[in-house]
């Protein structure tokens, strides 16, 4: 018999690890790589029921983060703040 590890008291979350903010496109990348990526952005973390984990580097001003900023704009008034992880690395 195989342990489950399934409950009906525990919420079940998935990690969807998304691209960073890309802003000159690299290589084969499209011209447009930016907007693509800000729509793709937007279309996963819109959701109320997100949990948004904003990653800046460490040797980076917060008050320059774009994924603070786009963060921000999903939720301008910070009613749902507790949607909202900041880190840094």
């Amino acid at each position: 018999m195989k342990p489950s590890s399934v409950s009906c008291l525990v919420l079940n979350l998935t990690l969807i690890d998304l691209p960073g903010m890309t802003k000159v496109p690299v290589g084969d990348q499209p011209p447009d790589i930016e907007i693509q990526i800000r729509n793709m952005l937007l279309e996963f973390i819109t959701p109320e029921s997100c949990l948004i984990l904003a990653i800046t580097p460490a040797n980076s001003d917060l008050a320059n983060s774009d994924a603070l900023k786009i963060a921000k704009e999903v939720d301008p008034q910070g009613e749902q703040q507790s949607r909202l992880t900041g880190s840094s690395t």
